[in-house]
């Protein structure tokens, strides 16, 4: 048994919730929104984060209640969104091994996608009346999900971007809808300040670490990790890997941000642009790029385990420190 199927054993039957209610409220009267909704629902992953949201609930209560499912579904459709809406600024083709919606149908169709999944998202939240608080823990997740998207394309046309900026551009990218994924529902279970607080850091670092690992994966091939490879490069994208290989070799640096800079981004010129982006690769790996990430990686996810000290031993507590290590390849 994997362990995305040994967590939602743990929460079996407020998951086949979280799945019906993700079908209800994406029905609608439009064919092609219930054409790419069927798409999207039958290629959405491993869903971590409402199961976060849903193992995070019964670790803090001991129970599982609606709103915490609401919360499951929320972020779900919220992290669908981001996808969509990044497919379409990556111009990526494929994602988990299958056509994009931007591929399969049309870039305006995965934008308008997004902005469906996110409208709906809101809608769950108030229909089963979650506090304020919640909600604004949701809306901030979105407003750093977007500005740690812009940050990043800033980033991407200076090319300076240093250790401390990834860290801060991963924060919001991605450990913001973590940390929402948690702590919205540890408050919605009636957890205690202290335990929300520490929630909260283990979300942090966790989705650090996840936003880690996936930057490692992109410098695999496409037939292992189903997106395409090297994207990050030829997004002109510093993270973490690249960076570990320039502070392993300071005397390249200013040569390998050159050869950044000399991607052009222009799909006319893509074969030139990957060239380039195989010598950035060649060189992460060959000054130990990606070893050095892992090593960051597995730090991380340690730090992520040892906020869980907080809550009571459970299933569900086991739970997300399987998480974490699998994560971080502990």
């Amino acid at each position: 048994m994997t362990l995305t199927e040994e967590l939602k054993s743990a929460v079996a039957m407020e998951w086949e919730g979280f799945e019906r209610l993700m079908a209800d409220s994406l029905t609608s009267r439009s064919d092609l929104l219930n054409r790419i909704n069927g798409y999207l629902l039958g290629n959405s992953g491993k869903k971590l984060r409402p199961l976060l949201a849903l193992v995070t609930a019964k670790a803090c209560s001991g129970s599982i209640n609606q709103k915490a499912i609401a919360c499951a579904a929320v972020s779900e459709l919220i992290h669908t969104a981001t996808l969509l809406h990044d497919d379409v600024v990556d111009g990526s083709d494929h994602r988990r091994g299958r056509l994009t919606v931007r591929k399969l149908f049309s870039s305006g169709a995965s934008l308008l996608m997004g902005d469906y999944w996110l409208t709906r998202a809101i809608h769950l939240l108030i229909k089963y009346g979650c506090p304020y608080e919640v909600l604004g823990i949701y809306s901030k997740s979105l407003e750093e999900l977007a500005e740690g998207e812009i940050i990043q394309m800033e980033l991407a046309d200076s090319l300076r971007t240093t250790e401390d900026d990834y860290i801060q551009v991963i924060r919001r990218k991605t450990a913001s809808l973590f940390i929402a994924s948690v702590k919205g529902p540890a408050i919605v279970s009636g957890a205690s300040d202290e335990v929300i607080s520490a929630m909260e850091q283990y979300a942090y670092w966790l989705g650090c670490s996840f936003q880690i690992r996936d930057d490692i994966l992109d410098y695999r091939p496409t037939s292992e990790t189903g997106k395409d490879s090297d994207s990050d490069i030829m997004e002109r994208k510093i993270t973490m890997p690249l960076l570990c290989a320039m502070r392993n070799a300071p005397e390249d640096e200013e040569r390998i941000r050159r050869r950044m800079g000399d991607i052009t981004c222009d799909p006319s010129k893509v074969e030139q642009d990957r060239g380039i982006a195989a010598e950035i690769r060649d060189f992460v790996l060959s000054h130990g790029g990606l070893d050095s990430a892992r090593g960051i990686l597995r730090n991380y996810a340690i730090k992520a385990q040892e906020y869980l000290k907080v809550l009571q031993p459970s299933q569900c507590r086991d739970g997300l420190m399987s998480i974490a290590a699998y994560v971080g390849g502990l």
